[in-house]
């Protein structure tokens, strides 16, 4: 797995949602924050570059009558957890004629959504254009909304997608369970993470 045909997507590792003081916690999130850390450091050491999502929600925003109030623009829960933030990431925000192509991708870029897609944000397509053609790693939370969400975007693109399956946490069992069968229904291969970083010793 070489930075030149690979891209890890991260999403929503936030701390609303990936830490038991979380407003929105997903239960077991905190287990998989060591394949997270794994995973990060594997990027780090063979330089691929990290797509991540976050929310990024107005304090008034319309979910929140659905669900309580996360991800508020500016809040400690909205913050990345440490494991998966690296030092000056590219922040794209949701809204038109935010991303400007780099002359070489690599880092860690952040992309704010307010809905469960990544691809909600208009610059969603013109960052797949400037990564070029790559094989996407998916991993985060929550398994069927947003982790769901990504995968399906990017097979609808007609990218290869592989899901890290100890790295993803579900909000329920069964939701986890459909999402992952609606996602290898489009053509998404699974993977573990030490069948991803193996010269890391992933964790068991």
């Amino acid at each position: 797995m070489t930075p030149l045909d690979t891209v890890f997507v991260d999403i929503d590792t936030q701390a609303d949602f990936m830490l038991p003081s979380g407003s929105l916690y997903v239960p077991g999130a905190i287990e998989i924050i060591p394949h997270l850390r794994t995973l990060f450091e594997f990027a780090r050491e063979r330089r691929i570059p990290i797509l991540s999502s976050a929310d990024a929600h107005p304090p008034d925003d319309p979910s929140f009558s659905e669900w309580p109030p996360h991800c508020v623009v500016g809040t400690p829960g909205q913050r990345r957890i440490p494991e998966t933030l690296w030092p000056d990431p590219v922040i794209v925000p949701n809204h038109p004629r935010a991303f400007s192509p780099p002359a070489v991708c690599s880092g860690q870029t952040i992309v704010e959504k307010v809905e469960y897609d990544l691809a909600s944000n208009p610059n969603f397509d013109a960052i797949l254009s400037s990564l070029g053609e790559r094989r996407f790693v998916v991993f985060g939370v929550a398994t069927e909304y947003c982790v769901r969400g990504a995968v399906l975007a990017l097979r609808k693109r007609g990218c290869k997608v592989t899901v890290v399956t100890d790295a993803i946490q579900a909000i329920t069992d069964a939701g986890g369970r459909k999402a992952i069968e609606e996602m290898t229904a489009a053509g998404a291969q699974l993977v573990t993470t030490r069948e991803v970083c193996p010269s890391l010793g992933a964790h068991a």
